[in-house]
């Protein structure tokens, strides 16, 4: 599904509008039709709820009155419509709804805002996708109180007070438990700080098909779903032995971690890789070899506990000779002069698809020249890009979408920068933005499994591009099934390592249905 800003909207409806012959009002309609629809199948015993609508002066008051419209003819008893700046100009759409709307109760926002504490739902149409200025400091006020009420709160197109294409807050904001937004959902969404105002989105397409829209909208912006992800899992013949299903390599693990590069390689093994080998300090080897059966071992030179440059023509060789397809590197494997030295030649001389992570990333700030446009993912967080590009780490939260663009224009290699919403950025210029967003894949060891993950996935003769579609979707995947069974805390890394075979079928079982 498209990710889209506002004037990509406004261009959508004047093309809708001067192209197709269909008016603006009748989107508005559609609009309340679907908000009406959403309200009836998620409020239980809607018609004794009661219910406020509030209403700014735009198009999105306009959606406010059309669904109240709805509402009444639906039977619910108790709505009021709380205005907002009717006392000045109000758009066209507002006037006509207006019109059409018969005994309901019209309130003023700022003299009644307090009598917000009766109602059981709150729909929220003040502003739309075209808010760009600081709201007052009166609805400043308004807001804080709607948020300090805890209801169910109803957002139409975006939460009042949010940027809707950069995410910004406008002085404040609605916290939404529902966003139903028109025809796709918005760039400012999956940015900080409004990904925390969202709650649940919904994407309304207003009876359009969604071939039609994307035929009439140009976006390099994708959230990733699960029929994108279903035509990407590699699928294995009955026949194939253990070496075509993909051998990876994982390099990685110190004295300091030792448990990190084992969840790689066991997370490499349950995403279907063939054989998975292990290339470890040779003092810690000893630690899995009996635990671990499945997993091959290759001890390596040391120096203090971490791995010693000496061991590059000794991998190099291992790789020619065992027809490696994937390498995972960085997983556990510390912070050592002599490692970095180790892990820049490692990056600039092999040319398998490889997948950088963790410790890995601090030693390659200075070789992202030489390593232009090679076959490789890095996945870091905020604050390991901050170190890659030396920038703040709020700067980049803030920014993840500029920052991770211009990123992989200048260096043609894949980034995934991982959070709340995952990024991807291929070479090819595309963006895709991960649906998942919860803390509990904020736990130790979480992204060695996504490294894993995605060496497996390179193995298996995946582009990097569709790797990290595929491998990011799946790990944040794990948390639905962890939520279903186990609630909202306590998931280790370990656990989506055990989810990985369940996931990979649930995906399979819905493509076949």
């Amino acid at each position: 599904m498209k990710i889209v800003n506002s004037e990509d909207i406004r261009n959508l409806e004047k093309i809708l509008e001067e192209q197709y012959k269909i008016p603006t009002l009748m989107l508005m309609e559609n609009a309340s039709i679907f908000i009406f629809n959403f309200l009836k199948e998620n409020i239980p015993d809607l018609k004794d709820k009661n219910v406020a609508v509030l209403c700014g002066p735009g198009n999105n008051g306009g959606d406010g009155v059309a669904l109240v419209r709805h509402l009444l003819n639906y039977g619910v008893k108790n709505i009021f419509v709380f205005s907002y700046l009717w006392d000045k100009k109000i758009s066209d759409l507002l006037k006509i709804q207006l019109t059409l709307l018969n005994d309901v109760s019209i309130l003023d926002l700022k003299s009644n805002y307090k009598d917000l504490r009766l109602f059981d739902v709150i729909v929220d149409g003040i502003f739309g996708i075209g808010l760009k200025r600081e709201i007052e400091d009166d609805l400043k006020n308004i807001f804080e109180y709607i948020n300090e009420l805890k209801k169910i709160v109803v957002s139409i197109d975006v939460p009042s007070g949010i940027d809707s294409d950069t995410g910004e807050i406008r002085g404040s904001a609605i916290k939404s438990s529902y966003t139903l937004t028109m025809f796709y959902p918005k760039k400012g969404f999956f940015e900080y700080p409004a990904m925390e105002f969202i709650g649940n989105l919904v994407v309304g397409r207003l009876n359009f098909g969604e071939a039609f829209l994307d035929s009439l909208v140009k976006s390099n912006v994708e959230l990733v779903d699960e029929n994108m992800v279903q035509e990407l899992i590699p699928v294995h013949t009955k026949m194939a032995h253990k070496g075509r299903k993909g051998k990876v390599l994982i390099i990685g693990g110190s004295f300091k971690y030792t448990g990190a590069p084992i969840l790689s390689a066991l997370s490499a093994l349950r995403s279907g890789a063939g054989m998975v080998y292990l290339a470890i300090p040779e003092s810690i080897h000893m630690i899995y070899r009996a635990i671990y059966p499945e997993i091959i071992y290759i001890p390596l030179k040391q120096i203090d506990g971490y791995i010693s440059s000496e061991n590059m023509d000794y991998i190099v060789d291992i790789i020619n000779s065992y027809g490696i397809d994937s390498i995972g590197l960085g997983p556990g494997i510390g912070l050592h002069s002599d490692t970095k030295l180790f892990v820049k030649e490692i990056i600039k001389k092999l040319d398998i698809p490889m997948v950088v992570d963790a410790d890995a990333l601090s030693y390659i700030r200075d070789i992202l020249e030489e390593i232009k446009g090679k076959k490789i993912i890095i996945t870091p967080h905020y604050g390991e890009m901050s170190k890659i590009l030396n920038l703040p780490i709020d700067y980049i939260q803030k920014n993840r979408f500029l920052i991770g663009e211009d990123f992989v224009r200048k260096y043609k290699i894949n980034l995934i920068l991982k959070g709340p919403y995952s990024l991807t950025f291929t070479k090819e210029g595309q963006i895709y933005v991960n649906p998942f967003a919860d803390s509990l894949l904020a736990t130790a060891g979480s992204g060695d499994v996504l490294t894993g993950i995605l060496a497996s996935l390179l193995a298996q003769g995946l582009s990097e591009s569709n790797a990290c579609i595929l491998g990011n979707y799946i790990h944040g995947f794990s948390v639905n099934i962890w939520k279903r069974n186990r609630g909202n805390y306590g998931m280790i890394s370990s656990d989506i390592i055990d989810f990985l075979p369940d996931i990979f079928m649930e995906i399979l079982k819905r493509k076949s249905i």
